[in-house]
Parts: C-alpha cells; structure tokens; sequence
C-alpha cells in the first residue's frame, strides 16, 4: 500500500504500512511531511524558528505552572502563525501530495489558525453574557486539546490505535527534529542566491531566478539519499 501511494504521487490517501516499526513509521511520516510542503528554503527557515520556540513552550510547560503554561500558549499560538505562514505564502500547491500525510494538509492547518484568531471574540462575548471566568490562553488550550485529540480519535478511527499514535508522535516530536532537519536554513536564508532562488520558486512570476541557483538540501534530504 505504502509503495503504491508512492508511485502514484500520494494523490489517494494517507500512506499507512502496519508491518514497520513504530520508530520507522513516525520517520516515515515526518518524511512525507517533508517532501510534500517543507521543499522552500523560506519556509524551512520560518519553522526553525517555529521549532526553537515550540522547544521553549514544551519547557515552560514542563515547569506546571499555570503562568507559564499560559505564556507558553502566547508564544505558541504565535510559532503556529509563522509555522503555517511559511507552509501557506512560500509553498507551491501541494494538496495532492498532502494527502498521503496523516497529520492535516494545509488548507486546514489555515482554517485552524483562522479558529484560533475568532477565540478573543469568543472569549470576550463568552464574558459579557455569563458568569465563567475563562482567559484567552485557557481558551486557546481547550481548543489545542480538541484539535489534537479530536485528530488523534480520527485517525484511531479509521487506521486504529498504532496508526493514530504515529500521527501524535510525530506531531509532538516535530520541533526537535525540525532543528537538525532546517537549521542549515538559519544561515543560508542569508545567502542572495539561496534566497532570491527560494523566492523564485514561490513566485516565479515576480522574481526570476538566480543564475547558477541549485535549492539546497534539508536533513531530510540527506537521510533519503542514504
């Protein structure tokens, strides 16, 4: 099945393969992320700065206190923005190849930060009409859990329980493999060539591209060759 969905372009469903190892599946996963919405050096650069933040937040979390926790869901919500901002302006259209992740393609990862942005107004009227003493960062964290959870029983529903834990896993993990993966980004956005190249890829209309451009490789790249 997982060949399969390879050879055709990941145009049909998610690829699930039962017979690999959990680690290898979450790998798998990741890889398929990759190659599907994390090719524009913009975009990788935009998530390793997403992914240092996030590893920030997983601390502050860590620590178990409720001021921290909602700070951690401030600087969260604003890793998420530059996260799929560098999935929605710098990424060709990828919603075929999308289809073979089972995390959420990009189109939804949108209408999940455009929920996130109609919680203050939420909150807001939530307190000018009843008595419940809810801030906008416990708020934000209800709608993270049944956005996460909420995926997780989807998957557990259609693939079953293994297949739903590769998704969390490989969901929660991102940040610290997205660092080794991108990092190379952090200097070479500061290259002309790369990045007038990178822009080019984005809007081949407007910018043209670089003599002598070659995109450079991701960790992930380098993992496939060997």
């Amino acid at each position: 099945q997982a060949a399969a969905a390879a050879a055709e372009g990941y145009r049909t469903k998610p690829v699930v393969d039962q017979s690999e190892g959990f680690i290898a599946a979450v790998m798998r996963q990741k890889q398929i992320d990759h190659e599907a919405s994390h090719s524009n050096l913009c975009n990788q650069f935009l998530h390793l700065l997403s992914s240092a933040l996030f590893v920030v937040d997983y601390w502050w979390v860590c620590k178990g206190n409720m001021e921290y926790l909602e700070l951690a869901m401030y600087t969260g919500l604003f890793s998420l923005i530059i996260r799929q901002a560098g999935h929605y302006i710098f990424e060709p259209p990828c919603h075929d190849k999308e289809q073979a992740m089972l995390g959420f393609d990009t189109q939804n990862k949108v209408r999940i930060v455009l929920l996130f942005a109609v919680v203050p107004a939420m909150v807001i009227l939530q307190a000018l009409t009843s008595d419940l003493d809810i801030s906008l960062a416990q708020a934000w964290l209800v709608v993270t859990f049944s956005i996460v959870f909420g995926r997780v029983a989807l998957l557990w529903y259609r693939y079953g329980f293994m297949v739903s834990m590769h998704w969390w896993v490989k969901f929660m993990t991102d940040p610290f493999t997205d660092i080794p993966a991108y990092w190379k980004s952090g200097y070479q956005i500061f290259n002309p060539t790369l990045l007038k190249g990178a822009l080019h890829e984005s809007f081949p209309n407007t910018v043209a591209k670089p003599q002598g451009y070659v995109r450079p490789a991701s960790g992930y790249d380098h993992v496939k060759a060997h």
